[in-house]
């Protein structure tokens, strides 16, 4: 009897050891991930604040294959738009972003959308969970006019367990009416407007019904057991070939198929015959396009490269220094953007194809959702290669031997962190 009562309690023990070690091992997992996201933030906060007045040039639309474009180079002047957009809707608004903060322009935003949708137009609202992370609760509350949705919420610090939650939906778009769309790199908020130099584009014309289509293809999964919030449009994209203006994402879509803004970013090194201008805040792609890129420069094609002298991201900065070392021994010009963050994802080749979006050329943009606008034209491209020229102005040119030889700390934080460079 006492035999086994005391097998019992011997069971009953390892059960308990078993449970200790495993929720403690989940804790562990979660309380590393909370705080290496918490501390990238916090540096992210810290390095974001630099109030500094930068070149921005204001940029002529293009008229592309019946398509009105017009390029924006400063936050306050396309939020000023697009709240003029905004209050011009008839019928529909679909919204879409990372960041969402709380402060003026957050609040002008929230303040036409309610508008808006208590005048009849049907709102529709979806903002990142771990973007608008530190949006305060009272600012979450809508009334029941507009639809609101947030992507990858986290419920806890249990959700970074989930390997779901390393996917951000990191796009930035709006669309009025189907008629008229802006997307880029722009989040929404005060710092954006005034402090960042950050890159949007607006698009007046049926191309504005993809930009629709993207949207409401991830509104829809989100809500795929709820058929009442689902978004029903009467068109489909465009599946011409060649088409002078054409939209990719980040992953294979059944809007736009399966070439994503990666692949469309390798095709254009691979075809480039005399430059590419390329401006990207976080400048880290893999070793097929840095191989890409490579040939190019032994083709004799001109690369040059606008990147932060410092991001917001100092783990970036970190991991950049050995590519940005390799392109310059091979040939490159790299520019490095000063006193404030740039934030712009753009690309000119050849002075004919021209890309605008939300990706990096990075590891973590192709976990991300993003979008990116293309167009082929050689006046759209002198339009970017004008505003490039102009963000020169407040950049200072990379000397060869600048990256090439790192103290020894800064070569052992590269070791410590290049794990993590694909999820960065």
């Amino acid at each position: 009897m006492f035999a086994v009562i005391k097998q019992s309690v011997k069971k009953v023990r390892l059960a308990h050891l078993v449970r200790i070690v495993i929720y403690s091992t989940l804790l562990f997992s979660a309380t590393v991930s909370l705080l290496t996201y918490a501390g990238i933030a916090a540096t992210a906060l810290i390095r974001r604040k630099r109030e500094f007045l930068f070149p921005h040039k204001s940029l002529e639309p293009v008229e592309v294959d019946g398509q009105r474009l017009k390029i924006f180079n400063y936050g306050h002047a396309t939020f000023k738009d697009m709240l003029e957009s905004i209050d011009e809707a008839q019928e529909t608004i679909f919204l879409e972003t990372y960041i969402l903060k709380s402060d003026i322009i957050g609040q002008r935003f929230k303040a036409h959308l309610i508008r808006k949708a208590q005048e009849g137009v049907k709102v529709y609202l979806a903002f990142d969970g771990f973007g608008s992370l530190l949006m305060p609760f009272g600012f979450r509350r809508w009334p029941k006019e507009v639809k609101v949705t947030v992507y990858g919420p986290l419920h806890s610090y249990l959700s970074f367990l989930w390997l779901g939650t390393y996917t951000r939906y990191h796009r930035k778009i709006l669309v009025i009416d189907n008629k008229t769309a802006y997307l880029g790199g722009m989040n929404l908020g005060r710092e954006y407007a005034t402090t960042w130099r950050d890159t949007h584009c607006r698009i007046d014309g049926t191309k504005a019904q993809e930009i629709a289509l993207a949207f409401v293809e991830l509104w829809n999964k989100r809500h795929w057991l709820l058929v009442s919030r689902r978004i029903h449009l009467p068109f489909k994209a465009n599946e011409e070939p060649d088409q002078q203006i054409y939209i990719r994402e980040s992953k294979p879509s059944k809007v736009f198929g399966s070439f994503t803004i990666r692949d469309a970013y390798l095709e254009a090194f691979k075809q480039a015959k005399s430059h590419m201008l390329l401006t990207n805040p976080y400048f880290l792609p893999d070793e097929e396009l840095c191989q890409a890129m490579h040939e190019a420069l032994n083709r004799g094609v001109r690369i040059e490269l606008i990147v932060p002298e410092k991001s917001n991201h100092t783990i970036v900065d970190l991991l950049a220094r050995p590519v940005y070392d390799d392109l310059l021994k091979a040939g490159a010009c790299i520019w490095l953007y000063q006193h404030t963050v740039i934030h712009s994802k753009t690309a000119t080749f050849d002075g004919c194809l021209s890309t605008i979006g939300s990706a990096n050329l990075d590891g973590r943009s192709q976990i991300n959702h993003e979008i990116n606008l293309f167009v082929i034209s050689e006046e759209f491209a002198g339009r970017m290669e004008e505003m490039f020229r102009d963000d020169l102005k407040n950049c200072r040119a990379v000397w060869p031997e600048e990256f090439a030889h790192p103290s020894r700390m800064r070569q052992f934080c590269e070791f410590l962190a290049r794990p993590i460079r694909k999820l960065v």
